[in-house]
């Protein structure tokens, strides 16, 4: 009785020494492959950042070169001179479409 009380005592401490390193094992295991995914996501969210950043800046950017002012700018740059007179219509039946301008 005493043998098999001892048995059962070291079959007990060698289940409970597996179970332990198991669980050490699987523990370590889930770390290192949380922190290679935290890097992951961290090397994402700068790359989002950079997105964000660079989006804002052509926002403004396109914001900047399609204003009316910046329109007229590079027209006249371009050798296009203001209207001095009024835009009356635009004649539909003529065979290539041109302004009409009121005289």
């Amino acid at each position: 009785m005493f043998k098999q009380k001892k048995n059962i005592f070291k079959l007990s401490f060698v289940f409970a020494t597996f179970l332990f390193l198991s669980c050490v094992v699987c523990k370590l295991y889930l770390c290192s492959s949380l922190a290679i995914k935290n890097s992951e996501l961290e090397n994402t969210i700068n790359a989002k950042k950079q997105l964000e950043k660079e989006i804002s800046k052509l926002s403004f950017e396109n914001s900047t070169l399609s204003s009316i002012d910046a329109v007229e700018k590079k027209a006249r740059e371009m050798g296009f001179i203001d209207m001095s007179e009024r835009l009356s219509s635009i004649d539909p039946n003529a065979p290539v479409q041109v302004a009409v301008l009121k005289q």
